[in-house]
């Protein structure tokens, strides 16, 4: 099924235009927000991000701020208390290390607090437009459906997509098939409604749209509107 990547990518493209929630502003509101957004809905993040960047505009600022400070501009969402620390640390090494620029490369990202090569590639891509591949349950659980790969983990997958996706594609997967898995690749896989069901490995395809069609295709669009509208007032 690796025959079909470019294809896959092109067409989801199209059904998925929109960013990803966290492709924001700078490098620094960049990373702040995907250090935010770890087991949070997007929405959350996005909602408390003007707030935060008023309050704490630059690294140097965030640096200097206190755990509790930080703490009072993100207690809307889990794990605030550690997300804190995090943000606290994170801005003191760029500060520090970096010159109060968020770093460019995988090895100097994940050298600061927080960051695994899940974030840092995410912020590879959005912020410096390099070939990288954030893996979630959600592109992981799309590319093994796919046929893509054969891993059990999603570290294991991003090693393998890396092998196989041109770089020139690379910067698609992350931002294509979140969006894909949050929305029809489900657990519970949402077939009738996949634009690559016909290109999918995938045996158990559920292509019987269920009664309430109508009303998911509804829901997924008002929701992709709604994290596009706080997405613009984010930074």
């Amino acid at each position: 099924m690796q025959k079909n990547i470019i294809p896959v990518l092109k067409v989801l493209k199209k059904r998925w235009p929109n960013p990803g929630a966290m492709e924001i502003g700078n490098p620094y509101q960049n990373l702040v927000g995907v250090l935010l957004s770890a087991r949070t809905r997007d929405e959350q993040v996005l909602k408390l991000m003007p707030g935060f960047f008023r309050a704490f505009p630059t690294p140097e600022k965030l640096a200097k701020a206190s755990v509790k400070q930080i703490e009072s501009k993100i207690n809307t969402i889990g794990m605030f208390r550690q997300k804190a620390k995090n943000l606290k640390l994170m801005a003191m090494r760029v500060v520090e290390m970096f010159d109060g620029r968020v770093p460019s490369t995988m090895d100097e990202l994940v050298s600061l607090a927080g960051v695994g090569r899940k974030t840092a590639s995410v912020v590879l891509v959005a912020s410096f437009n390099t070939p990288a591949i954030a893996v979630d349950t959600h592109v992981h659980r799309v590319t093994n459906r796919l046929g893509w790969v054969k891993t059990k983990t999603p570290e294991k997958t991003e090693v393998a997509l890396l092998k196989i996706i041109p770089d020139k594609n690379k910067k698609s997967v992350n931002h294509v098939f979140v969006k894909h898995g949050r929305y029809l690749c489900i657990s519970k896989p949402r077939c009738w409604a996949c634009p690559v069901a016909d290109m999918c490995a995938f045996k158990d395809k559920n292509l019987v749209p269920p009664k309430d069609a109508a009303a998911i295709l509804e829901d997924i669009k008002r929701r992709e509107e709604e994290l596009e509208t706080l997405r613009d007032k984010a930074v």
